[in-house]
């Protein structure tokens, strides 16, 4: 199992290349985002939080384990980022891929699903996911100091 696992300078290397990645999406969406009229309608602005998790991943798989309260943190920011994105598909406004419904395929053929169901479904998904970052807050605020 050990042979496996990559040395501390490949996990920051791969750590590192994970959040430039992330990085990178957040300043192409902010670039994209700009000349935008309704810049919170645009799709552009539910991927920033996409790329943040990104960002905040790689930053956590670099860190080494001895660093707990600024992982604990990492991986707070991080959940709360994928929560954002979450929140923005279920509640944010315009056109977010669930409003009009969603196609489910099954052995008989296509299944359209209302928009009230597509948009329940995503916003338990979103509360959930919202429950998930309250907790990586309160676990990183507990964190004691090291």
């Amino acid at each position: 199992m050990d042979e496996k696992s990559p040395s501390s300078g490949g996990r920051i290397a791969i750590g590192i290349a994970v959040c430039a990645m992330g990085v990178s999406v957040v300043a192409l969406c902010v670039y994209q985002l700009a000349p935008k009229a309704n810049v919170l309608a645009a799709w552009e602005f539910a991927a920033l939080p996409v790329g943040m998790a990104f960002a905040f991943g790689g930053a956590l798989f670099a860190l080494p384990a001895s660093f707990v309260r600024a992982r604990a943190l990492i991986a707070a920011l991080m959940i709360t980022a994928l929560a954002l994105s979450a929140d923005w598909v279920a509640f944010g406004p315009g056109d977010s891929g669930v409003r009009n419904g969603f196609s489910l395929h099954n052995v008989r053929g296509p299944l359209q699903t209302s928009q009230m169901l597509g948009r329940l479904m995503f916003g338990v998904g979103a509360v959930l996911a919202d429950l998930l970052a309250l907790w990586a807050w309160v676990r990183f605020l507990r964190t004691p100091d090291k």
